[in-house]
């Protein structure tokens, strides 16, 4: 028995013995029906269906909107597990923030979901699941983009992320554009980054600080060095192309003085011009741990585009319903 979401459309093609077959059942997916169940599929298609793959148990549990729309969705998983997924809508289109772990095993100390420890990793169809879910809420638009950073860490989940990836991707499938896929580490070792050189997504690095001490300190489970870690990064994107996303989470007095801004600039010289920051003030959660004040944000920027790097300010969006970066945990 097979994971039907974990399944490519090809796979399914030949599990069911016909392209046609394996089409009309992601169509009826997709249109938010029962494959196991849907008339509109035949008898025999679904008899096989039954006998060879089985369903992606989980269910909403509940919803928490934003005033800005953001949506927070509350997943029970099969083991009576639970996961958050949040789809952040704009005008044209929604990204949607997959979780790949219950908890985590990183231990962030601006993380809530590093509170609760790993549970376990998700399967593939679990991940799949989530997009699939995120399309059929229509009161938001259409799904374009999607971020592996919910709960966990990708590379902790690689076999599964790498798999969601193929079936997102597969144009009979979910079709999402490569390009349109964030996937987003601490980097966890330098061999676990370059097992991402097969994955035609983009990638962004959970940095916090270059000062090895300092990032110890923020990431606690990291036995790599920034260099070590940076010269992976560097070697995959020379092997794969595309450009890296370096982030930030600013704390207050921790690690955004001036001093931090050029500890940075002269980090990512090896990556000129293919790298572009991302600066996050830190959400509320952790206690002892404040938000960066906005000046100070405003004054690191400016520091990092005086020396020519391309840097943004991401505000924070769900705040109020607990569903922003570094927020979601089942507490």
């Amino acid at each position: 028995m097979t994971e039907l979401l974990a399944l490519t459309p090809e796979e399914l093609a030949e599990l069911l013995g016909g392209t046609g077959r394996a089409r009309a059942v992601w169509r009826a997916m997709l249109q938010g029906k029962d494959p196991f169940e849907d008339p509109g599929l035949s008898r025999p298609v679904r008899a096989r269906l039954r006998a060879q793959t089985f369903p992606t148990p989980f269910f909403v549990e509940r919803r928490d909107i934003a005033v800005c729309g953001t949506t927070k969705l509350r997943l029970v998983l099969a083991g009576k597990k639970r996961i958050e997924t949040v789809l952040i809508p704009s005008k044209r289109r929604t990204t949607v923030c997959v979780s790949t772990q219950s908890g985590c095993a990183r231990g962030c100390v601006f993380c809530l979901t590093a509170t609760m420890g790993l549970e376990r990793g998700l399967t593939a169809g679990e991940i799949v699941g989530q997009v699939l879910l995120a399309m059929r809420e229509a009161h938001l638009p259409a799904i374009r983009n999607v971020v592996f950073m919910g709960m966990g860490e990708p590379l902790d989940n690689l076999d599964a992320v790498r798999k969601s990836v193929a079936v997102l991707c597969d144009p009979s499938g979910l079709a999402l554009g490569p390009t349109h896929i964030t996937l987003s580490t601490v980097g966890t070792t330098p061999a676990a980054i370059l097992a991402t050189r097969d994955l035609p997504v983009q990638l962004a690095w959970s940095l916090h600080a270059v000062d090895d001490a300092l990032r110890r300190r923020l990431v606690p489970t990291m036995r790599h060095s920034t260099e070590s870690l940076r010269q992976a990064f560097v070697d995959r994107l020379s092997e794969s192309g595309g450009s890296l996303f370096v982030e930030m989470t600013l704390m207050d007095g921790v690690n955004d003085a001036l001093h931090h801004a050029d500890e940075l600039i002269e980090f990512l010289a090896p990556f000129s011009p293919s790298v572009r920051v991302n600066l996050l003030p830190m959400n509320a959660g952790r206690e002892g741990l404040h938000a960066s004040p906005e000046p100070r944000v405003k004054a690191f920027r400016q520091r990092l585009r005086d020396r020519g790097l391309f840097c943004t300010i991401r505000r924070p969006r769900g705040v109020e319903a607990r569903a922003a970066c570094g927020q979601l945990a089942i507490g």
